[in-house]
């Protein structure tokens, strides 16, 4: 793409700090009591300003880069101590605030940044609680106390029908009876917070009161308050948001509207400013009505005014206001100019909107998307996923220009399940949508994140979905065209074979073995000897699979024989590449139906005669240019770390770029380590999201095949923990009979829940507590 069209855009503006009577500023240092990339971004701002920033971090966090951006880091213990997740914790956090001669508190969003009792601490102590008052955040920071107040002081605010219940919260008993009144489908979501967090829909009557319980747990976990209200769903709706801001002053302004539509677990993944739906006038009245909301709360500070707009109808209602910066506040900064962090210190200090020449006519220039990158696997529910991440290289493709990536991970951190699943978020600016959205597809095939699962290929086909270019797209988006959108874009892997890529695992890894041979006291003695060398079995081969991270076994195998060039110095290879198993005469003879043993020692003897013949069967000789083919050892904070290789070759006609890095050696479960292999991860931009891969030798394959095969298929009467994470809630008791698909426990990994179900009918045996942290593959239970 050609961004020389792109008109010069000036860096966002940064409100100053207004300074008090005798000259000084009354903030000078703030500590975030957040973590990750909303405290990076606000540390970035304090930076502009000349603020000191203080970070905070448990000990699952310490390498996370907030808190080596920060000026000071304070360590917080650890998220299993027995008082709970120490980011909820008040009372220490404004003592460790103090301690720190911290002159304000910036809470971020999620955790305490919507909770009064906190604002009402920091204040209380002396400092200065960056955000609205205690009794904006009451009235409006919960649903419940919004919507009765707006009812009685604001009845031309247009409201969502719903059930707010009582100040002690909606009772079970009213739970049906409401429902019912209502009209199903309604939406059970949590009083306090928002990002998704104790949200469910329920469009059945029996299994309202199960969701009602699961969306108080989330919530007390995730905002310290169970407390939930129950509301109309609207099935053809559109999120649309207004930024607002307000001062000390009575002064709100709108900083115009968001559409974050697009969203999986009822959690936005995209987002886009302008909404491309309204029109100017549409624009223009939801904006009014937000800032009259802000006018009569007399709010400070940032917040956003959410609606649910039916594309039906054109109607919009209001759904609620979150006392808080948004996560997606970046694509808003893009099309105003504005730098909002300052603003909101701006305001804090007592500044004047009004006085501020900026914001006299606010732009919405451009367009502007924001995707978040998370760490969780599409293909299985969009479950949370953990690990390490060995390689983190944001796209450089279209500069530096117009393109934010907002992140504290970097090479060698590890996502953990105590905090959220978001890892980075990607932002871009352009002129029109349609350049946006291309831009963003490109830079997010082009970004590096691997050794964990993401969702980078989903949000690449989210962009280039029919329905997403069309501006009338709803909430309803990813439920409806789930199953296309889990399918690769064909616009960006189409052009190359994708059995291609097997070659590369096998080029990096020989260049790797013979930088190894030549650091070795064997380097004397060329690589590769062997007694029998004449024997072609003996040829430079491996086998290569592709690892499917969905069902955890080797894909789609793959030999790969140099047939020159076999010592890695050349510029220039044959490879033969060939599909498992190879069929010969030989493997046809014997059982119709071959015992397990007796089938891998024939495959293995076929492959062994076919690699002593001229070529083997469906084989295709491909010859590779290696244009660059760099290693290099990376290492990360913690002590470890991986050999990393950029890779630039020519097959045959196809141009391949991509970057590999290794995993661990993996042995089978067998008491030989004849089947120890490689496993690599790799990403190709042309493919768009990062692929695994491991590599055998020949006969550590088979071994590999023959020790599966010893240890039998996993019993389905058996679940372990698919990932590390900490049991909620045993449903069962030993000994009780059990259905499949009956719900008989409840974990919690990375802030969700998630249902065990039973995989078998039998009598429940549990094999863990409720409490209990577990890492992943441990057994939960069992179905006898």
């Amino acid at each position: 793409m050609d961004t020389s069209a792109y008109p010069k855009r000036d860096p966002l503006w940064v409100a100053p700090i207004p300074l008090q009577a005798d000259g000084t500023r009354r903030i000078k240092s703030v500590l975030i009591a957040n973590r990750g990339e909303i405290a990076c971004r606000v540390i970035a701002t304090c930076r502009k300003l000349q603020i000191k920033s203080i970070a905070i971090y448990a000990d699952e966090d310490a390498v996370s880069r907030h808190v080596s951006d920060a000026d000071e880091a304070i360590n917080l213990g650890s998220m299993d101590i027995p008082e709970g997740n120490p980011f909820l914790n008040i009372p220490l956090l404004v003592d460790i605030a103090l301690n720190a001669g911290a002159d304000a508190i910036h809470p971020g969003y999620g955790y305490l940044s919507e909770n009064s009792r906190f604002a009402d601490a920091v204040r209380a102590a002396g400092m200065i609680f960056i955000g609205p008052s205690s009794s904006a955040i009451n009235t409006l920071g919960d649903k419940r106390e919004a919507k009765e107040y707006l009812e009685k002081h604001e009845p031309s605010v247009p409201l969502i029908p719903g059930f707010t219940g009582s100040s002690q919260g909606i009772q079970r008993e009213d739970l049906e009876k409401q429902a019912k009144k209502i009209g199903l489908p309604v939406m059970i979501k949590a009083s306090a917070g928002g990002g998704g967090k104790g949200l469910r829909i329920v469009r059945n009557l029996s299994a309202l009161e199960s969701e009602f319980n699961r969306a108080q747990s989330e919530a007390q976990r995730s905002f310290g308050l169970s407390d939930c209200i129950m509301e109309k769903y609207i099935e053809a709706g559109k999120h649309v948001e207004v930024q607002i801001l307000g001062d000390s002053h009575g002064k709100v302004i709108s900083l115009w509207e968001r559409d974050c539509s697009v969203q999986r677990r009822h959690q936005k993944v995209v987002e886009e400013s302008p909404c491309p739906w309204l029109n100017q006038s549409q624009r223009e009245a939801m904006c009014a009505v937000a800032v009259k909301i802000g006018e009569l709360l007399k709010y400070e500070g940032a917040g956003t005014v959410e609606f649910i707009l039916d594309v039906a109808t054109g109607s919009f209602y209001f759904l609620e206001v979150n006392a808080r910066l948004q996560v997606e506040h970046p694509i808003t900064e893009e099309c105003t100019g504005l730098d909002l962090v300052s603003l909101q210190l701006f305001v804090a200090s007592g500044g004047s909107l009004a006085s501020l020449p900026h914001l006299k006519t606010i732009p919405q220039n451009g367009h502007a998307i924001e995707c978040r990158l998370c760490a969780e696997d599409p293909q299985r529910d969009f479950s949370p996923q953990h690990g390490l991440v060995r390689l983190w290289a944001p796209s450089t493709i279209e500069g530096q220009e117009n393109v934010r990536f907002e992140t504290a991970i970097e090479s060698g951190a590890r996502v953990s399940i105590y905090f959220d699943s978001m890892i980075a978020k990607i932002v871009v600016w352009a002129p029109s949508r349609s350049m946006a959205i291309q831009r963003m597809a490109r830079i997010l095939a082009d970004s590096v994140c691997m050794g964990i699962s993401t969702n980078q290929h989903f949000l690449q086909a989210c962009l280039l979905h029919e329905g997403f270019r069309r501006v009338d797209y709803t909430t309803s988006f990813i439920p409806t065209n789930l199953e296309s959108l889990l399918k690769s874009p064909s616009s960006l892997n189409g052009q190359i074979p994708m059995d291609i890529y097997h070659i590369i695992p096998s080029l990096f890894l020989r260049r790797l073995r013979d930088q190894d041979h030549s650091r070795s006291k064997f380097r004397s003695i060329r690589r590769g000897f062997r007694n029998q060398r004449f024997d072609k079995v003996n040829r430079p081969c491996d086998i290569v699979t592709r690892f499917d991270t969905v069902q955890g076994v080797d894909t789609d195998p793959r030999i790969c024989r140099l047939t020159f060039g076999a010592h890695g110095t050349s510029n220039e290879v044959a490879i033969e590449i060939a599909p498992l198993p190879v069929t010969t005469d030989e493997s046809k003879n014997g059982d119709e139906d071959p015992s397990g043993s007796t089938a891998v020692t024939r495959a293995y003897n076929a492959l062994s005669a076919a690699l002593r013949a001229t070529s083997l069967p469906d084989a295709k000789t491909l010859v590779v240019k290696i244009h660059t083919l760099q290693i290099q050892r990376l290492n990360f904070r913690d002590g470890s770390g991986c050999e990393l290789g950029r890779i630039e070759v020519t097959i045959g006609r196809n141009k391949v770029v991509g970057f590999v890095a290794t995993g661990d050696h993996l042995a089978p479960s067998s008491s030989s380590d004849a089947g120890d292999h490689m496993r690599l991860f790799c990403h190709f931009p042309a493919v768009g999201t990062p692929l695994e891969y491991n590599c055998y030798s020949v006969l550590s394959y088979y071994e590999s095949q023959r020790a599966a095969i010893a240890g039998g298929p996993a019993s389905t009467g058996v679940i372990n923990a698919p990932m590390p994470c900490k049991v909620l809630q045993v449903l069962k008791k030993a000994g009780d009979e059990v259905k499949t698909g009956e719900i008989v426990m409840i974990i919690e990994s990375m802030k969700m829940e998630i249902t065990i179900a039973a995989s078998k009918d039998g009598e429940f045996e549990p094999n863990v507590k409720e409490g209990e942290a577990v890492n992943e593959g441990v057994k939960l239970c069992s179905f006898n």
